[in-house]
């Protein structure tokens, strides 16, 4: 049997083909986060780097290895915890310009930081799906305005694509 390309197209507002992988056991929905995912056009910054504004497009992430990465806060990992042998990186968004729910999804298992006003926040919650190939964690983060520092800590690969958006409302 034939599979055919599946549309996708989101209520918020992000269309595109996206592979008929649909990750079902995260807890909130992450086909805007496929369709991101698999779509060619990406932000790239390099660790340390910086972009406007959440992007409505995924965010190649250049990673470094993770014993010479100085992040900007303390991770909510213990620096032991992550391999030698893998990598971690960090980027600025300048501006959060609406203060809501938003989600960072990656493709593996790596540990996941968001810095506002110099202090760590607490996510409200988090999903993974071991199952799905393109996308492995989700986590949610409430925002204020203003700037925020994405950390990513333990990735076994030099580069992440990465999705930060608003979450969908439930």
């Amino acid at each position: 049997m034939r599979l055919l390309p599946v549309a996708v197209f989101a209520a918020t507002g992000f269309q595109g083909a996206a592979s008929a992988e649909t990750c079902a056991a995260f807890k909130w929905p992450v086909a805007a986060d496929l369709t991101l995912m698999a779509a060619p056009e990406a932000v790239t910054v390099a660790s340390g780097g910086a972009i406007a504004s959440v992007p409505s497009k995924a965010i190649q992430l250049q990673l470094e290895p993770s014993p010479g990465i100085k992040f900007p806060a303390a991770s909510g990992i213990k620096k032991q915890a992550i391999p030698q042998n893998n990598f971690s990186g960090w980027f600025k968004i300048d501006a959060i310009a609406k203060p809501g729910l938003y989600q960072i999804t990656i493709p593996d298992h790596s540990w996941i930081d968001v810095v506002q006003n110099d202090e760590l926040v607490q996510s409200t919650a988090f999903s993974g799906d071991p199952e799905c190939k393109t996308l492995r964690k989700s986590v949610q983060f409430e925002l204020g305005s203003g700037p925020v520092i994405v950390q990513i800590g333990g990735s076994a690969e030099k580069s992440m694509k990465l999705t930060v958006r608003e979450a969908d409302k439930k």
